[in-house]
């Protein structure tokens, strides 16, 4: 057992990213959270704000700089599991399509379609963690576009509660078509997008093994992926937005809520928040990456 342990047993391999996917997933939300909840207000706003701006001083204005990070227990602890099931399940779809990064070298590379499918594969796998953390965050934050009333949720566990019994167990799974439709191609952009610009350095560099790129450039690749995972499937986040957090909603199918803000407010209401969310992702996802290979290198010491 002690032998397979040392020598890079899948198990260990598991637990390594578990804990790296643990401590990025921390850092990221901590930093990036206050835009999070900016982005929530404006999809599920209205017309009541013209811009990620205004948004920002109205909320401040009304609320307090606290009140952005309304609801972050529950997806602060959600971050951690989100980011550590994301490299777990990454980590073994590559060992499913028989990927060795170990054996890989600069003349003889992982084939790039691994890559890409096995990030769409772990969005695939962190869909079942990601949408009750995703529903409990977002209906705190969207109160924060209504009066405080007795109905008002008094945070997380109370809004858990208070969904399970009126909806039961599955409501907390409300928007789990959305949240799937936004993981899997935005997976598959994250992973797709970080895995090349680690390997255009590595080869601009003449490195031999990707370990061997700077930790800097996994920060600049991990911006460019955070962009990347936003922007492409953003339109599904709307639409889980609303299915989550508006009740005329919470009854219809992905398809129908689509063609409802679609009709309403437009291709623009679809990418409504998008801007601030893409902005948001250069940092946060700079430090999802970073702090993730700066862990995995520690780790791997034991």
């Amino acid at each position: 057992m002690s032998e397979k342990w040392l020598s890079g047993s899948p198990g260990k391999d598991g637990l390594r990213d578990l804990f790296s996917g643990m401590v990025s997933g921390f850092i990221c939300k901590v930093v990036e959270y206050p835009a999070d909840t900016i982005k929530v207000l404006e999809q599920t706003g209205g017309s009541r704000f013209s811009g990620p701006l205004d948004c920002f001083s109205k909320t401040l204005a009304e609320s307090g700089f606290f009140s952005l990070y309304r609801g972050l227990s529950a997806p602060l602890l959600g971050s951690m599991a989100e980011c550590a099931s994301l490299f777990v399940s990454y980590g073994y779809v590559k060992k499913f399509l028989g990927v060795d990064e170990e054996a890989a070298t600069l003349s003889a590379p992982v084939p790039f379609w691994k890559l890409v499918l096995a990030g769409g594969g772990s969005g695939f796998a962190s869909t079942c963690v990601l949408t009750p953390v995703e529903l409990i965050k977002c209906r705190l934050q969207a109160q924060l576009n209504q009066p405080t009333t007795s109905q008002s949720y008094r945070g997380p566990i109370d809004c858990i509660l208070r969904t399970v019994r009126a909806e039961g167990v599955t409501g907390l799974w409300r928007g789990n078509l959305s949240t799937l439709a936004r993981e899997v191609p935005g997976n598959m952009a994250w992973f797709g997008v970080y895995e090349a610009g680690m390997r255009l350095v590595q080869e601009a560099q003449q490195l031999e093994k990707k370990k061997d790129v700077a930790l800097q450039w996994s920060a600049l690749s991990g911006s460019a992926a955070g962009v990347a995972y936003w922007a492409l499937p953003f339109p599904a986040d709307t639409v889980k937005s609303k299915i989550q957090t508006d009740a005329r909603f919470q009854s219809q199918s992905f398809i129908s809520v689509f063609k409802t803000i679609l009709k309403e407010e437009g291709v623009k209401g679809l990418y409504k928040g998008c801007g601030i969310t893409c902005l948001r992702a250069i940092p946060s996802h700079a430090l999802i990456f970073y702090f993730y290979e700066v862990a995995d290198r520690f780790f791997l010491r034991f």
